[in-house]
């Protein structure tokens, strides 16, 4: 009889912990794979979300598919309103009556069966330059190297309450100057640590090179965590590379979910 209560209590601890188990992590892996956006960013790239996977849509067949429905649509991390929006060579934007909506700036768009979560964010000057020579020696170049951009974002990525840096600098597309070698880098800083977000090097050909800029910061799964677009700008009329960004936090560093390329 006494053994057969220990089988019972047993059978009980087990039986909660799984269902403990099941609260934590079963629930909300039920609802991540339930919840689906698609993403436009301005006129190269749209991102699918579905399944807890990511997926490109380049066909122009799967582009009209979108072709008169309702987005809530950004203007250089602005909120617009709901618009809706018509393919051609171009995303053109119209409002509910049909009438042309002019958007000159940098477009972001989304249909999603959950809130989607925009961060606001500003650019500023970088004054103190401590990281930004620590990454210039780090990489070979001289700490005087000149720029065609400098800038960085404070801004809270992680929820903690405390902002972190965001830095951008580049010396592509340079007019009064033509360095050897061009490089384009975006590094966050966090607790005096540099985590490298995008590091391109490469010799200067006159016409190569990427300038990159972040496009916005968003919670694209509904997870509570922020993930960011960082958009790269090519010579002349090229195609804009478009990147996802998320932080790995068990490899603490930053990995790319889906690129346009």
């Amino acid at each position: 009889m006494r053994m057969k209560k220990v089988y019972i209590a047993l059978l009980i601890i087990i039986f909660v912990f799984f269902l403990v188990m099941f609260c934590l992590f079963g629930i909300d892996n039920i609802r991540q794979e339930q919840y689906s956006s698609i993403l436009i960013v301005g006129d190269d790239t749209v991102w699918t979300y579905k399944n807890k996977k990511w997926l490109n849509i380049r066909h122009s067949t799967s582009l009209h598919k979108y072709n008169w429905k309702e987005f809530v649509v950004y203007e250089n991390n602005e909120k617009k309103g709901t618009y809706k929006l018509w393919h051609d060579d171009k995303w053109y934007v119209f409002d509910k009556d049909n009438n042309a909506v002019q958007l000159d700036g940098d477009l972001l768009a989304y249909d999603a069966n959950f809130k989607l979560k925009v961060k606001k964010f500003n650019i500023s000057d970088v004054n103190d330059l401590t990281y930004v020579r620590t990454v210039l020696e780090e990489k070979g170049f001289s700490t005087s190297s000149r720029f065609t951009v400098l800038n960085k974002i404070d801004l809270d990525y992680d929820g903690d309450n405390v902002e972190e840096e965001f830095y951008v600098m580049s010396n592509v597309f340079p007019i009064d100057f033509y360095p050897d070698y061009l490089f384009s880098i975006v590094f966050m800083v966090k607790d005096n640590e540099i985590y490298y977000i995008y590091d391109d090097v490469a010799k200067n050909t006159g016409y190569n090179g990427c300038k990159p800029y972040f496009n916005s910061f968003l919670d694209t799964n509904n997870d509570g965590t922020y993930e960011f677009i960082l958009s790269c700008g090519r010579f002349s009329d090229a195609s804009r590379v478009d990147m996802l960004y998320q932080f790995d936090k068990e490899k603490d560093a930053f990995k790319i979910l889906i690129s346009n390329q």
